[in-house]
């Protein structure tokens, strides 16, 4: 089963009880979830352990609550739209507000020794060249949640929104993101460590 199946077929999948294409069906799933949590959640202290948690909460919640997807062709949508909803509950929690609020020098630009990255394919390669880019949290969610996680600028203009509470409209994400690749690809030790990436590959 891939991620590029319909998301009927996936919904249908999810209710053949104890069978192979169930349990791939849910595999489906977590890494679809995961990649959405993680591109909001990775600039954060401890972001792939809270990634881990808020998919496997997430994934709950869908097996729970699968009657309540009114129409299969948006499956996925609709899966994408709870574990967004699972995150955003998490980032209200007391503690990650303080963290957001405080500096990150820990895990500055170029913080890790390029010998000490752990990173297994050029999805990660490229999202950790970007996090130690020019970029605010805001414009790495952007940047990450359009390219690596399957966002349309309408879910990831409400996810802004909801963690602004204010509001932010679609347009204002792609102008963001239009700014945020030209900085990126002005910047020139971000240059510099993707081709140490590529050199070492």
């Amino acid at each position: 089963m891939h991620d590029t199946m319909t998301s009927t077929a996936l919904y249908t999948a999810c209710f053949e009880q104890d069978s192979l294409a169930q349990h791939e069906a849910y595999t489906t799933l977590w890494h679809m979830l995961y990649r959405v949590a993680y591109a909001m959640l990775h600039a954060y202290p401890d972001g792939d352990a809270i990634t881990t948690d808020c998919t496997q909460k997430a994934l709950i919640k869908i097996h729970r609550n699968l009657g309540q997807c009114q129409n299969p062709a948006t499956f996925r949508e609709w899966c994408m739209q709870i574990v967004r909803r699972t995150v955003l509950d998490e980032l209200r929690r007391p503690e990650h507000r303080r963290r957001a609020s405080m500096p990150d020098a820990e895990h500055g630009p170029w913080a890790a020794p390029i010998e000490t990255l752990q990173l297994d394919d050029l999805r990660g390669i490229l999202t950790e060249v970007i996090d130690a880019g020019p970029l605010s949290a805001r414009s790495r969610r952007v940047v990450v949640g359009r390219y690596f996680s399957e966002q349309n600028d309408d879910l990831l203009a409400q996810t802004e929104s909801e963690l602004a509470q204010k509001p932010v409209l679609a347009s204002h994400i792609q102008v963001t993101r239009a700014k945020n690749l030209a900085a990126l690809r002005r910047d020139p030790a971000l240059i510099a460590r993707l081709r140490e990436f590529v050199e070492e590959g």
